[in-house]
């Protein structure tokens, strides 16, 4: 029996984008994860699994500045960890004419959506509540490219153990065009690892992995489009070395021009 954390299917939901007051974007997507090998705490070991599943992602525009998101993920046949969150653009602060740089504090809450199963082959989760503070900075320039980095703090409820993750991103947009690539890492604080300390729940074992990533979006209409993305797990412990594609489409409601702010 081996356990898997459900929380690196893709990253994080927060980023250094704002919807502006009143807007809303749904995403509605698709995932499918294979691996063939397990980061236990001695190394790799065989371990074959494929994943499959879909979420609902939303984010809504309360003021220009202060955006809320809320994700709801079903793997497996199983509702999993959702999560609400809260970003706030501190302030932007420009160089000359353009080249504004944002400094964006950000906090949420992960919790699961249902009674799913932690101590079996199958088990995706840790049946987790986490309280997520994070800061994100973003440097955009005036011809669409960006770069992000953030970090933050996961403090989980015992027995699941506590983490510390960070992240890059650089991407570009122009008109209905949006591209990223990103890297993220995460350190398990405290816990256990598998085949290294003797367990008597898998919501003891800390989880730790560094992995890449992207996406690509193209609008069809101002309103409505698709994207494409997938993700690679590089390094860890306690999780499968897995890769991970997906795609979905976007719909934006009470959209007011076809830019990103």
């Amino acid at each position: 029996m081996l356990f898997f954390s459900s929380s690196v299917f893709s990253q994080g939901p927060v980023d250094g984008f704002f919807k502006g007051k009143g807007n809303l974007d749904l995403a509605l997507s698709g995932f499918y994860q294979n691996s063939a090998k397990f980061y236990d705490g001695n190394g790799l070991i065989d371990y074959e699994r494929t994943l499959a599943g879909a979420s609902l992602f939303g984010e809504y525009g309360i003021l220009e500045n202060l955006d809320v998101i809320t994700t709801i993920p079903f793997i497996n046949g199983r509702l999993q960890d959702g999560g609400i969150y809260l970003k706030y653009r501190l302030f932007r602060k420009k160089f000359g004419e353009a080249f504004p740089l944002s400094v964006i504090p950000a906090i949420g809450i992960s919790f699961p959506l249902s009674n799913y199963q932690t101590e079996t082959s199958q088990s995706i989760g840790q049946k987790a509540i986490q309280v997520q503070p994070k800061l994100v900075l973003q440097y955009q320039t005036k011809f669409g490219l960006f770069f992000q980095a953030q970090g933050g703090y996961n403090y989980a409820l015992l027995p699941v153990p506590s983490s510390i993750p960070i992240s890059g991103k650089i991407g570009f947009f122009q008109n209905k065009f949006y591209a990223d690539m990103w890297f993220d890492y995460q350190k398990g604080i405290g816990g256990k690892a598998w085949h290294v300390d003797p367990i008597s729940s898998f919501r003891e074992l800390f989880v730790t992995y560094s992995k890449i990533g992207g996406v690509i979006y193209y609008g069809i209409k101002p309103r409505f489009g698709f994207f494409v993305n997938g993700s690679y797990i590089l390094s860890g412990v306690n999780l499968g070395k897995a890769f991970s594609i997906g795609g979905g489409m976007v719909y934006k409601f009470s959209f007011i021009a076809p830019t990103y702010k």
